[in-house]
């Protein structure tokens, strides 16, 4: 018996049909024929573009149907602080400029409040077939393959949502490189008189150091670990649930001992 198609092998192919199943909030009456027609290879010539998904679906008829699917282009300022947010975590940014996108920038972006994946209302489809449902069957299996798509190149969910790999990639490295020379604010420019000349090599040795400064005082709670990104592999002895259970714990008994609350409470302390 021949295996069912499924769609998405990747994160972010998994991530698009989870979203288009539960956030976006289309018909789920509609969504398994739409796999079926997508199973069953009707689509053809599937494009996609900034806020956009073209596509012709082989229906009942012998000229097939234009499908065009809208997706909400984030504006100017959304852009803005989900780049911010992005270049704010160095190693999102770093995979990002070697070519790979990190699921952890879904976290970076709904952290400034904006959602990558879409969500109810963003998805919009349109077909010249003369079912009148949202989504006909043909543009829900047009949508079905996108996850094709991101497999491939989750690159073009940025697209989707406006802007091109190129685009997003020239705006980094701008940025990265803006807050790399970016000059200190007028008032906090250190004093000449307070640069270390140094001394000679020779003399380092006999020199007496001082005391090192006092550790500063803990914060008043225990820190929030980062959500995990994503699942360990299926075969893992673990789950992402339990592994943030316990840096949760760790970040809480080195808190405690930080203020000098006891020992870690661990067998070897």
């Amino acid at each position: 018996m021949a295996e069912r198609r499924v769609f998405g092998t990747t994160w972010w192919g998994k991530a698009w049909t989870d979203a288009l199943q539960r956030r976006a909030r289309l018909d789920v009456n509609r969504l398994p024929r739409g796999r079926t027609y997508a199973r069953h290879d009707r689509v053809q010539e599937i494009e996609l573009g900034p806020g956009e998904i073209n596509a012709r679906v082989q229906g009942s008829r012998p000229e097939p149907y234009t499908v065009r699917v809208h997706i909400r282009r984030f504006s100017d300022d959304e852009w803005n602080v989900v780049l911010d947010a992005i270049t704010a975590r160095a190693a999102h940014t770093a995979a990002l400029l070697d070519g790979e996108l990190d699921p952890g920038i879904i976290e970076d972006a709904r952290a400034v409040g904006v959602e990558l994946l879409p969500t109810a209302g963003e998805v919009v489809p349109r077909c010249s077939c003369p079912d009148r449902a949202i989504p006909c069957k043909h543009s829900a299996a047009v949508c079905y393959l996108v996850a094709d798509e991101l497999d491939a190149d989750p690159f073009a969910l940025l697209r989707l949502r406006g802007r091109s790999r190129d685009e997003v990639l020239a705006e980094l490295r701008r940025r990265r490189t803006a807050g790399a020379t970016r000059r200190p604010s007028p008032g906090l420019e250190p004093a000449v008189t307070d640069v270390d000349k140094g001394i000679p090599a020779g003399q380092a040795w006999s020199r007496l150091l001082g005391r090192l400064p006092r550790p500063p005082h803990p914060r008043p709670a225990p820190g929030r670990p980062a959500p995990w990104p994503v699942d360990p592999p299926v075969d893992a002895p673990f789950r992402a649930a339990g592994l943030q259970a316990l840096i949760a714990d760790a970040a809480d008994r080195a808190w405690h001992m930080a203020r000098g609350e006891g020992r870690s409470g661990l067998l070897d302390d």
